[in-house]
């Protein structure tokens, strides 16, 4: 699932696993059941990270307990990347991936 955020008339889209989406999602129906107050998925964020900024000391205790970037799959894989045996995969990446259209590949 992927949201996005405007920050000082910029947006960033950002992505949130589907368990945190449903989460959300059902924290924002109790809100309407039980309270009454409707909010909007974009204020409703933007409330949380308000509240993480006036909390810092404890949100940067849970940042630190993360598993660290090094060790993330896909991280690791950009220190060994695979050769393709392409010069430049930029322009010929789609033919690369998917063959030209007379039926060659890389």
């Amino acid at each position: 699932m992927y949201f996005m955020i405007l920050v000082e008339e910029m947006v960033t889209t950002v992505k949130l696993d589907e368990d945190r989406k449903r989460a959300l999602d059902q924290f924002l129906a109790s809100l309407v059941l039980e309270d009454g107050v409707k909010v909007t998925l974009q204020e409703a964020l933007g409330l949380m990270v308000d509240y993480s900024l006036e909390n810092r000391v404890e949100l940067a205790k849970r940042i630190r307990r993360l598993p660290p970037l090094e060790d993330d799959p896909a991280w690791t894989m950009l220190d060994e990347p695979d050769d393709w045996g392409v010069e430049d995969a930029s322009e010929r990446i789609d033919e690369c991936l998917y063959g030209e259209r007379h039926g060659s590949v890389c």
